[in-house]
């Protein structure tokens, strides 16, 4: 998987370069092993995941029994919810292992939006009077999911 894909489902998004999960923006406390299994849930949605790879995923070297992902599933569940379909995010595939049965989109920055992000940041100080004359006024700042760093955010009369 390229480095900089994201994976967004519902209301979350999980950022495996930053090791993150956030909720509607919001970051969400989640464990290492805990980030690891759903990671590998997620990036195999609709795929049935045993518990095999799931160990080797969250666990590594270390020797754990099955309880331990049941554990780390059901932790899991608990922290996203319900989809709203009703249904459940993770789904249990009897004797076989886990699945992720929600819909998931691979999102990937184009290589445009970096240098569109650097210009943005290092813009000239001069432009901002351009910027004001067509009406547009700061409005705060967001985080570029590309680069990590904070950008201006304008408000625009009409």
């Amino acid at each position: 998987m390229p480095a900089a894909v994201r994976f967004v489902f519902d209301r979350f998004e999980i950022d495996p370069a930053r090791r993150r999960l956030t909720a509607a923006g919001e970051p969400v406390a989640v464990s290492d092993r805990q980030f690891d299994v759903l990671l590998l849930l997620v990036a195999r949605a609709g795929q049935i995941i045993s518990k095999d790879d799931l160990l080797e995923a969250g666990w590594k070297d270390v020797a754990v029994g099955d309880n331990s992902i049941e554990q780390a599933i059901s932790s899991l569940r608990r922290l996203l919810g319900p989809p709203p379909d009703g249904a459940a995010f993770i789904e249990t595939v009897p004797r076989r292992g886990y699945r992720f049965g929600s819909p998931v989109a691979r999102m990937a920055p184009r290589e445009s939006d970096a240098g569109l992000d650097a210009l943005l940041i290092e813009s000239d100080p001069d432009a901002e009077p351009f910027y004001r004359s067509q009406g547009a006024q700061p409005a705060g700042t967001r985080t570029s999911w590309s680069t990590g760093r904070e950008l201006p955010l304008l408000r625009i009369s009409t």
